[in-house]
Formats: C-alpha cells, structure tokens, sequence
C-alpha cells in the first residue's frame, strides 16, 4: 500500500507523486478524497442539522439494550 497525502493550494492543484518500483507494470487504482471530511458531515446548513438531530433522537427513542438478553430456542419453538 501506498498512500500520501497533499494540499492543494491553487484551483487546479496537479499532483505529483512516484509509484514504487514493485508496481511497475502492474494495474494501479488511484483514489483522491480529503481526509478531513467534518465539513461535509456536520452539514452545510440548518435543514441539514435539523434533520440529523431528529434522525438522532429517533434512534435513541425506539433502540433498546440487549444487555442481559439470552436467545432460549426451546422457549422459542415451545408452541404448546
């Protein structure tokens, strides 16, 4: 594995970097995302924000804990 990682400082950033010697001749996959991706999660907006929050406190509403849960399959398949 292979991995760099850069800043771009202009609008067309080019981005120079050396594949080693080992993967010469082979196929190579090259993928870019930043690294930092808090921008994009913590929403651009307030709509974004509300529907997270909501989304949140749904989740906390209606999970549960399995703390102390055991499956019994006898009970289960206990028809009588």
């Amino acid at each position: 594995m292979f991995r760099q990682i850069f800043k771009p400082t202009e609008t067309n950033s080019q981005i120079p970097f050396t594949i080693p010697k080992e993967w010469y001749g082979l196929n190579v996959e090259v993928i870019a995302y930043p690294v930092n991706f808090s921008p994009f999660i913590e929403g651009k907006n307030n709509k974004e924000k509300e529907i997270r929050r909501r989304r949140e406190k749904m989740l906390k509403k209606y999970s549960f804990s399995r703390n102390g849960y055991k499956f019994d399959r006898e009970e289960a398949n206990d028809y009588d």
